[in-house]
C-alpha cells in the first residue's frame, strides 16, 4: 500500500468514532438551531482544496485533498487543521529503521467561498503545532467577508452539547450540513483539552456561539487504537482546544503577512 493510500485510509479510520455516534440530550427538535446557525454562519464555512505531496526515498506522490475551513476575519483569514498543511507520516506508523520519515507537505490552496462557482487562490500564514490549527489568508478577496468572530466565543464544559457545520462536496450541490457533538470530559495530560465526540471542525452553543475547534488528534488515536477483545474504547474520542485559545492564536495570526503562495 502506498503512502497516499495510507494516509487516506488512516485519516478516515480516525473519523470514524466521531461520525457513528449518536448523542441523546434534552433537544430532541433541532430546527430552530439549524436555522440560527445556517442563518449566522453558514457562509463562513467554505471548502479549500489543496495539493498534499508524499515524498519517500526520492519518490514523490501527489494527492488532491479537500477540507473544511473557517473565515475568521472580513479581510479573508481561513481557519484550518494543522494536519492538512503537513504531516509527518512517521507518527502514523509508516517508519522504516534507518530512514528519514516521510513527509506530507501541502500547497496550491484555493477556497470556494459561499453561492460561488469560483475558486480562489489562498497562501499560507502561519500554523501552530500545539493547537493543531493552521491560517490561510484568500487572495485579492472582493470585498468584506462573513466571517465568524471568535472573540464572542463562551466556554465548554464536559455535559455540554454543541453543533458543528459543514458544507457538503459538489455532489451533495455544496449545500450547509450540521451535526450535533458531545463534550465528553477533559484532561491535562499534556495539556489542557477537552475531549468530545463530534466532527472535526468549529463547534458552537446551541446560542450559535463559537465553543472550541475540534479535530483528530491522528498520532494519539494511531497508538491507542486497541484491536483487541477487550474493545476498550476510552481513548476513541476527538479533542477540542477552547475558544479562547483559539481566539487568541488567530489574532496573533490575524497580524502576520503570509509565508508564501503555496
Amino acid at each position: 500500500m502506498t503512502f497516499a493510500r495510507r494516509l487516506v485510509l488512516a485519516l478516515a479510520l480516525a473519523a470514524v468514532p466521531a461520525l457513528s455516534a449518536a448523542h441523546p440530550d434534552e433537544f430532541e427538535d433541532y430546527r430552530a438551531i439549524y436555522a440560527l446557525l445556517a442563518e449566522r454562519h453558514a457562509d463562513a464555512i467554505v471548502t479549500v482544496k489543496f495539493v498534499m505531496s508524499v515524498t519517500n526515498s526520492g519518490n514523490e506522490q501527489r494527492i488532491e485533498d479537500r477540507t473544511q475551513a473557517v473565515l475568521v476575519s472580513e479581510d479573508g483569514l481561513l481557519l484550518v487543521p494543522e494536519r492538512t498543511i503537513s504531516l509527518d507520516l512517521g507518527t502514523l506508523g509508516n517508519r522504516t529503521p534507518g530512514q528519514a520519515s516521510p513527509v506530507a507537505k501541502s500547497s496550491d490552496f484555493r477556497v470556494r467561498l459561499a453561492d460561488s462557482e469560483e475558486w480562489l487562490p489562498a497562501d499560507l500564514v502561519t500554523r501552530d503545532g500545539e493547537l493543531g490549527l493552521a491560517w490561510l489568508r484568500v487572495r485579492n478577496p472582493a470585498g468584506k467577508l462573513p466571517f465568524v468572530d471568535l472573540g464572542q466565543g463562551t466556554p465548554a464544559e464536559p455535559g455540554m452539547a454543541f453543533f458543528s457545520v459543514l458544507r457538503t462536496s459538489d455532489e451533495w450541490g455544496g449545500v450547509p450540513v450540521f451535526r450535533p457533538g458531545l463534550v465528553l470530559g477533559e484532561t491535562h495530560t499534556p495539556t489542557f483539552r477537552l475531549l468530545v465526540d463530534g466532527v472535526p471542525g468549529l463547534a458552537f452553543s446551541h446560542e450559535g456561539k463559537p465553543m472550541g475547534y475540534v479535530d483528530v488528534d491522528l498520532a494519539s488515536m494511531m497508538r491507542s487504537r486497541n484491536t483487541g477483545v477487550g474493545m476498550d474504547m476510552a481513548d476513541l474520542v476527538l479533542r477540542m482546544t477552547p475558544i479562547d485559545k483559539v481566539a487568541a492564536a488567530t489574532a496573533q495570526a490575524a497580524k502576520l503577512p503570509v509565508a508564501g503562495e503555496g
